[in-house]
């Protein structure tokens, strides 16, 4: 995953992209409604009512990890120490009388607002499949296990609700294959039932490591040799589309 993160702030939504030299590979949308008890931000206009900012994501991450450790509340602001920081400022609980307070700056970049189409949720094409995915564990069992033995996974999906999961090395071919699927959508027009895509399977893993969110509903989306669109929902405020290219074959 790439190392800086652009967040969008707007009055109904906390959007989080990640690309690669422009190419996306992560959007996140959650709604600050279900997880702050109190939301206020002052975009730039009334009509540009946004902003955007650049942060190094271990940072940001490390600062995320200080909840762990009994928070009753946190408050993060936009600051300026000497430059502009997301200050996170961590209320701990604590067997004395006295509270504890732990705050951690982390440093941003404002993005101005011409660069910002450069940072837009990422045109979504048409794909030909769109399928139900398999409960992530029991794909994530399963290819923790092909990783061992190949770098590149060939996903097919078909219009009758398979989906399969393949390695192709010199010494052997190991599938698994998942049936019973919902098919959202199907290409009608497609020559073949079956649309594949080759990939990297370390990016596969590192989307299905994220089963630790307990989804209400996972996609996937097939775009014939040239993209796998995984898309992860949980409830109403926690939207993922994660992006990985096609393996040229």
């Amino acid at each position: 995953m790439a190392k800086y993160c652009v967040l969008q702030l707007t009055p109904t939504e906390l959007c989080f992209s990640v690309g690669d030299e422009h190419v996306p590979v992560l959007w996140t949308v959650i709604l600050p409604q279900h997880f702050f008890a109190e939301y206020i931000m002052s975009g730039v206009t009334e009509q540009d009512n946004k902003i955007y900012l650049e942060f190094d994501a271990s940072m940001f991450a490390r600062s995320l990890n200080s909840l762990r450790a009994m928070a009753k509340s946190v408050k993060i602001k936009l600051t300026n120490r000497r430059q502009p920081c997301l200050t996170f400022e961590i209320d701990l609980t604590s067997l004395s009388v006295d509270s504890r307070q732990c705050v951690h700056d982390v440093p941003v970049k404002l993005i101005p607002r011409r660069d910002w189409p450069e940072y837009k949720m990422p045109d979504i094409p048409k794909f030909d499949i769109s399928l139900e995915m398999p409960q992530l564990k029991y794909v994530r069992h399963i290819t923790d296990r092909m990783k061992n033995i190949s770098s590149q996974l060939i996903m097919v999906a078909n219009k009758h609700g398979t989906l399969i999961i393949k390695i192709d090395v010199d010494l052997a071919t190991v599938s698994t294959h998942f049936k019973g699927l919902q098919v959202y959508e199907n290409e009608e027009e497609q020559e073949t039932d079956d649309i594949s895509a080759t990939i990297n399977i370390k990016k596969l893993s590192m989307f299905l490591s994220w089963d630790i969110l307990q989804p209400d509903s996972v996609k996937c989306n097939l775009l014939k040799e040239k993209m796998v669109k995984l898309t992860l929902d949980v409830g109403d405020y926690v939207k993922i589309h994660y992006f990985i290219p096609a393996i040229a074959s």
